[in-house]
């Protein structure tokens, strides 16, 4: 087989992983396209050769994913992109309403929150320390966390 064949089976290989859900091929694209490389630095090897060479980087890219995949798992962490309550955790804000008996409201850009923390005047800076639903949980900027669950 050709060195040239082995370029044209990685390259549509790896073009048909574009289309392709998942992330499968890729894998033997880059299998075939060493296999191309060493066809070419030989010289040419019999067919079967090739064959067999191909089949070994197959499997030992894809022994190579499964090995990253597990070392390096995805991220444990929910991801907070529609969780707008969880995106202010850690922001500091200046209170425009009093909380009292541990209850207030705050404005955070253009939406009025419902916010619970220790009773404290209108101007006091306070940190979002979490959130229950759509009420956020305050605490004192510098200060321990108040009713975090």
């Amino acid at each position: 087989m050709s060195p040239l064949l082995w370029t044209a089976i990685g390259v549509a290989l790896a073009a048909l992983e574009l289309v392709v859900p998942g992330i499968f091929l890729i894998w033997f694209g880059g299998a075939a396209l060493a296999t191309a490389l060493a066809a070419w630095l030989s010289g040419g090897w019999p067919p079967m050769t090739e064959l067999a060479l191909f089949t070994v980087l197959s499997a030992v890219a894809i022994g190579a994913a499964i090995a990253y995949a597990r070392w390096k798992p995805a991220a444990a962490e929910p991801n907070d992109v529609n969780d707008r309550a969880g995106q202010l955790v850690g922001r500091v804000v200046t209170l425009g309403d009093p909380i009292v008996n541990g209850q207030g409201r705050v404005f955070i850009g253009d939406t009025l929150w419902r916010v619970e923390g220790p009773d404290r005047p209108a101007g006091a800076s306070m940190t979002v320390a979490g959130h229950r639903g759509m009420i956020l949980l305050l605490r004192d900027a510098g200060g321990e966390a108040s009713q975090e669950r």
